[in-house]
């Protein structure tokens, strides 16, 4: 599974974003659904096979379009694996004439050749991410069902250095790694990547139904989170931490800056996902559908959807989330929020943090 979410160099978009609730600042684009890889975890719940229905380069290019109303954007070419696409090329340029950055965010190796880099380089490409879960061969192999994943992924990464592109390792907080990443962090540092994002499982997808191949408990979220509070600022490489916008807040608590120049979570708030068929959604790990860019453009879609300006607005959050000293630095994971309670608006349930509460 591409990581849908973020990718991008040492910038982060996640931070990018100033007061203007309508500027849009990453758009995440599911060039398509089809994926070699078959992780447990997979947001996209990935299919062998490219489907039919896939936005044309056409419509990805007036999808473009409209997203510059919006403002100049990250734009995050993901999957599936969106390598499976010959066309990236062309839209990577047309988003690069429109003033947005055009990044990919692509998990096999395999494809990612010579050859093919120094065509994405030609077009403008400049940035790659790769979800990469552990430091150990044998580990990410199992985790993404595909031998030789691990090793074919390393020499992807040899070749974009090679070709002076820079890469970014998305990895998934897990059971199996929660306690080593000192180690994965090292290991990341090690292989010469430009940042290392941190993401945190959301249960829809695949991850809906894997169980504890996946899930975390709250103390060991919390466990990580102080961790890479502590001492994440000292690091020679920014890591960023996804799906848990509690960090925000545990940073404060260390008396540290939160880190974010607005709310942590962004689903809806300066950043939209779509869907390989046109689907718009607050951010890539929600079921939520706000509209269609077939049927509406997305600049209508982002400026007027009534669910995404309630996620704009963290006063008509409930719970725990409404009362929150915290609710316009952190705001929960509205993703989370809404797989587990059914409403985007509620609490997120991976935080417990009651003491920041307001009476």
């Amino acid at each position: 599974m591409a990581h849908s979410q973020h990718s991008h160099a040492s910038q982060h978009p996640h931070e990018a974003h100033g007061s203007d609730s309508q500027m849009l600042r990453v758009l995440a684009w599911e060039t398509t659904r089809a994926c070699p890889l078959a992780c447990p975890h997979c947001r996209a719940s990935a299919v062998e096979n490219r489907d039919p229905d896939e936005l044309t380069t056409v419509e990805a290019i007036q999808m473009l379009e409209s997203a510059a109303e919006l403002g100049k954007s990250i734009i995050i070419l993901s999957g599936g694996e969106p390598l499976l696409r010959d066309d990236l090329e062309e839209i990577a340029a047309k988003a690069i004439e429109l003033g947005h950055r055009p990044v990919v965010s692509c998990n096999d190796g395999r494809l990612l050749t010579d050859a093919r880099i120094a065509s994405l380089s030609a077009a403008g490409i400049r940035h790659f991410s790769f979800s990469m879960h552990s430091e150990q061969e044998a580990d990410h192999d199992n985790f993404v069902r595909v031998a030789g994943a691990y090793r074919e992924a390393l020499h992807a990464f040899e070749r974009i250095k090679k070709h002076g592109l820079s890469f970014q390792i998305n990895t998934t907080v897990l059971p199996t790694n929660h306690e080593r990443l000192e180690a994965v962090k090292n290991w990341v540092i090690g292989l010469g990547a430009a940042s290392w994002h941190l993401f945190f499982i959301v249960p829809m997808g695949r991850a809906a139904d894997a169980g504890s191949e996946v899930d975390l408990k709250q103390t060991q979220i919390d466990k990580v989170l102080r961790y890479v509070a502590a001492d994440s600022d000292g690091w020679p490489i920014p890591v960023k931490v996804t799906c848990a916008p509690q960090y925000a807040q545990i940073r404060a608590s260390m008396g540290k800056d939160p880190g974010s120049r607005g709310r942590s979570c962004m689903a809806g708030n300066g950043f939209v996902f779509v869907s390989y068929k046109g689907d718009v959604k607050p951010c890539g790990y929600f079921d939520l559908v706000v509209g269609n860019i077939r049927e509406m453009p997305l600049s209508s879609i982002y400026r007027n959807s009534s669910e995404l300006r309630d996620m704009r607005t963290p006063e008509k959050f409930s719970g725990i989330c409404g009362k929150c000293r915290f609710n316009k630095a952190c705001g929960g994971c509205r993703a989370r929020a809404y797989a587990v309670n059914g409403s985007f608006l509620a609490s997120d349930p991976n935080c417990n943090y009651s003491s920041g509460q307001e009476s």
